[in-house]
Formats: structure tokens, C-alpha cells, sequence
């Protein structure tokens, strides 16, 4: 199946993803252009009042995807059966109880399977009190699920800001430089920019080094260039079922603009 035909059946040729990925890669969202602080930065024209949420919000996408009807409303882990993945916002700004367009981090939820035999990730690194690389559920004792591995990630392409996508395409390219559970044991495509062909294994986090600013954060392995770093985590936890996410150092998200 060629790239055109394939696509279109998901909605979008290849080159009109290119075309998206470019603009909002070049555009930027506010929070992840220029230097970032602890707090959001916040467009300046006029005093503003209102609250940034720590808890991630669905975000509607630009094709017909499930979680769609669900844009505005708290992600839940209780969405995420095993491979679904979705886009949300994280620390976004909200007035009287409705989100300021354009603010916060963009973010990719993912619940990846809890195989501890192809799952790695580094231990000595500080996070927020409460929180961790992917937010881990053991299965219940009466029952044979395998429990429950979600996974936050900023979804800005290391390689020109692009938004990476979660299955939302079909990947065309395996020729993978590390090992890849995702795809070799489980069958899934990982994570994968459209506009430019970078891939990130999701079971397999690593330390890395933002060129921009010398930080060490945690990402996801890359596994396909022309990225050549890991895409950055957000550390997780679940509160009354919403995913919640918690800010490390901020240096790890300050490489678009």
C-alpha cells in the first residue's frame, strides 16, 4: 500500500501531515518556546487571573480519533485500555473553569504493557514527591490482567517541534537502531513523528542531554532518526483516577523556538 492510499484511509495523505507537522512545529505552543521557568509562561498583554491545572486534559485532534468527543474533559486512567494512547494538555491555564487556548504543555498519554521482562528505565533520578517515570499498577490478585503501565510524554518532536503521533498513522519504516519491544515483541508501532520519521520506544527510558541547556532528563529511547536524543518524559501519578502530571526540572521541555 502506497503512503497516499494508506493515509487517506486514516483521513490525511502523508504530505498534508508533513504540512501540519511543519506549521505547529514552527508555530510553538506557549510553555514550550523560548526559556521556561517553574510556573507557565502566560501571554502578557493583560493581567490574568485563573489557575494552571496539573491535571491532564484530553485535546482534540486534528483527525477522527476516540478520545475526540472526550476534548476539554480530565484524562482518566480508566480510558486506557493496553496500547490506547491519546493527546492531552498539562499545566494549562483555566478561567472560570474553561481552559485558555494555548497555553500548557502538549503531552501524549500512553498505557504501553506492564512486561517487566522488556520494560527499563533509570532509577537514580529526583522527581516530584509522589511522583515516577510511568505510573505502575500492579494486577489485582483475583484476576489474570497483566496490570497497567502508563506513560506521559511531551509531545514535541526533539528532532524541529513536531507533534509525534500514537498510532494515529501507519509507521513505514523498521529499520530500528536499538532494540524496539514495542514492535518486535508486542507488535505495536512506537512513538512516531509523521512529519519526518523520528520513532521513540515507549518501554525502554533512558537519561539524555538537552543540547539546548546541558540538562539530563529522562526520555523515551529514540529508535529512528533523524531525532538523535529521547523524547522527554513527564513524571506521572493518578488522583481520584485523573493522570496528573509533575514538573522535574523544566530545562528538560526548553528546546522548541
Amino acid at each position: 500500500m502506497s503512503w497516499e492510499g494508506g493515509d487517506r484511509e486514516r483521513g490525511w495523505t502523508r504530505r498534508e501531515w508533513v504540512r501540519f507537522g511543519m506549521a505547529v512545529g514552527t508555530i510553538g505552543t506557549i510553555g514550550s518556546l523560548g526559556a521556561l521557568s517553574g510556573r507557565q509562561l502566560i501571554p502578557p498583554p493583560i493581567e490574568f487571573t485563573g489557575e494552571i491545572r496539573e491535571t491532564l486534559y484530553y485535546t482534540r485532534f486534528p483527525t477522527a480519533q476516540w478520545w475526540n468527543d472526550k476534548a476539554g474533559q480530565p484524562m482518566k486512567l480508566r480510558d486506557f485500555e493496553l496500547w490506547r494512547g491519546a493527546t492531552g494538555v498539562w499545566r494549562g491555564l483555566f478561567q472560570n473553569d474553561q481552559y485558555v487556548p494555548g497555553t500548557g504543555f502538549p503531552v501524549l498519554v500512553i498505557r504501553v504493557a506492564r512486561d517487566l521482562d522488556n520494560l527499563s528505565a533509570p532509577a537514580d533520578v529526583e522527581l516530584p514527591e509522589g511522583f515516577d517515570l510511568w505510573y505502575d499498577e500492579e494486577p489485582a490478585p483475583e484476576n489474570d490482567d497483566e496490570g497497567v503501565r502508563l506513560l506521559v510524554v511531551f509531545d514535541r518532536c526533539v528532532h524541529l517541534c513536531c507533534y509525534p503521533g500514537w498510532h494515529v498513522i501507519a509507521v513505514s519504516d523498521f529499520s530500528y537502531v536499538s532494540a524496539t519491544p514495542t514492535k518486535e515483541v508486542h507488535d505495536e508501532d512506537p512513538i512516531y513523528c509523521i512529519c519526518h520519521g523520528s520513532q521513540y520506544e515507549p518501554m525502554h527510558l533512558v537519561k539524555d542531554v538537552n543540547p539546548k541547556n546541558g540538562a539530563v532528563y529522562v526520555g523515551t529511547k529514540y529508535v529512528h532518526g533523524p531525532a538523535t536524543r529521547g523524547l522527554p518524559v513527564v513524571p506521572v501519578k493518578v488522583e481520584g483516577g485523573n493522570i496528573v502530571g509533575g514538573m522535574p526540572d523544566p530545562r528538560w521541555y526548553a528546546y522548541c523556538g
